[in-house]
């Protein structure tokens, strides 16, 4: 077959026959909304334009056409092409998978610490109601020794009512609002006792010492607490000489600090030792000796010549507070005679126990405030020399007897 006939029946093939007609169209390839396919779209001749559709619009550009969103494809199939414009995904590094993992945990334990923190306020201020006080002493006995207070008037001073919070107060305010509202009360400890109780330890005060200050006296307890104040003098109290500190507050119900020790009189000794705490020391060691019932003087005005009186009539030195149990022991036994060798219930003057020797024994002297007194005449002496006297003259005494001279020879 040559080429003249080939292309004869590629034409005869190409054009349809004249008595064959083309199926109608529908209203919608007229409208232009069916796709159509190669083989029926009319051939575009060189030079023309074509039209879009029967209602006049134009087709928009190929360029400005919406593109198919395409599907992800799968990495391990072989048709796989990598996008060349997509990033890679960053490798994750092992310490970066650390830090997440300890974040994550820091995390957890932070929510469940919030859950359980939570909790126990929820439960505190549901669960914890103030049911119930108690008074008590010290050392947990009752009934408790309120003094001049009752446990009523203690109880309202507190300002807690039932059914308050049991957590809903500072124990160490309500402490210290006793304390200063109630002068006679020398310990006020107030706590809590689950599931609702509130406790208050007292410790009834004594009056114990006195001492002037800006004109006026000042009645202590044993803790140096101002229990009241007084114009004159008061009586059966020990008098206490110390300093008080500029702008001390003397008011009933405040304690006071007696003032350290100055530059001058402060030494290796007792630089490290404060007066309340030697104060505290010499009173229990007076007590344990047997003195303190009979002491009317303590002078702590220089903590380097301690002394205090006793009955009024020895007043003993101590020095410094070094060794002070045995200081009072020994001036102890001085006093009362324990062994028969000490002072008698007459002696008066002062005794100094402050001289301590090498070996750890002290030197004590007693300097006598009087001379031997002269013994009275007994009543038989003054009768005899009434009858001697009466009627004459007092008679004259007899001379002593001369000696015998020894004989010659």
């Amino acid at each position: 077959m040559d080429r003249n006939q080939r292309n004869r029946r590629q034409k005869a093939a190409a054009t349809p026959p004249p008595n064959r007609r083309q199926p109608p169209r529908s209203m919608k390839s007229r409208l232009g909304l069916t796709k159509q396919t190669p083989a029926q779209r009319p051939a575009q001749q060189p030079g023309s334009q074509r039209q879009a559709n029967t209602a006049g619009r134009s087709r928009p550009a190929p360029n400005n056409a919406q593109r198919r969103p395409q599907a992800p494809q799968n990495p391990q199939k072989a048709a796989y092409r990598p996008n060349p414009n997509r990033r890679p995904p960053r490798r994750v590094t092992h310490a970066e998978q650390l830090r997440r993992r300890r974040h994550r945990a820091i995390l957890g334990m932070l929510v469940v610490l919030a859950a359980l923190i939570g909790g126990i306020v929820l439960s505190i201020n549901l669960l914890f109601k103030v049911t119930d006080f108690r008074i008590e002493n010290t050392d947990g006995s009752t009934p408790a020794n309120t003094g001049i207070y009752s446990e009523d008037q203690i109880i309202d001073l507190l300002g807690i009512a039932e059914g308050d919070n049991l957590f809903g107060f500072s124990a160490k305010e309500k402490s210290q609002i006793l304390l200063n509202s109630l002068p006679y009360l020398d310990v006020a400890e107030v706590g809590t006792q689950m599931p609702g109780t509130v406790v208050v330890k007292v410790q009834p005060a004594t009056e114990r010492f006195m001492l002037e200050y800006n004109g006026q006296w000042l009645v202590l307890s044993d803790h140096l607490k101002v229990l009241r104040t007084s114009d004159s003098q008061p009586e059966n109290l020990i008098w206490l000489e110390a300093d008080l500190p500029q702008g001390q507050a003397t008011t009933p119900g405040s304690f006071l600090v007696l003032q350290a020790q100055n530059q001058d009189q402060a030494t290796a000794e007792t630089s490290h030792i404060s007066a309340q705490d030697t104060l505290e020391q010499l009173m229990q060691e007076l007590d344990t000796n047997g003195l303190l019932d009979g002491i009317s003087i303590i002078d702590m005005s220089d903590l380097t010549e301690l002394n205090f009186l006793y009955q009024g009539r020895v007043s003993v030195t101590l020095g410094t507070g070094n060794n002070l149990d045995y200081k009072v022991r020994f001036a102890a036994n001085l006093i009362l005679d324990k062994d028969g060798t000490g002072l008698t219930a007459s002696d008066r003057g002062t005794l100094d126990v402050s001289r301590q020797m090498e070996d750890g024994n002290i030197e004590a002297t007693f300097n006598s405030d009087t001379s031997t007194p002269t013994p009275a005449p007994t009543p038989e002496a003054q009768a005899e020399t009434g009858d001697s006297t009466e009627g004459g003259d007092a008679a004259e005494p007899t001379p002593a007897p001369e000696a015998t001279p020894a004989p010659e020879g």
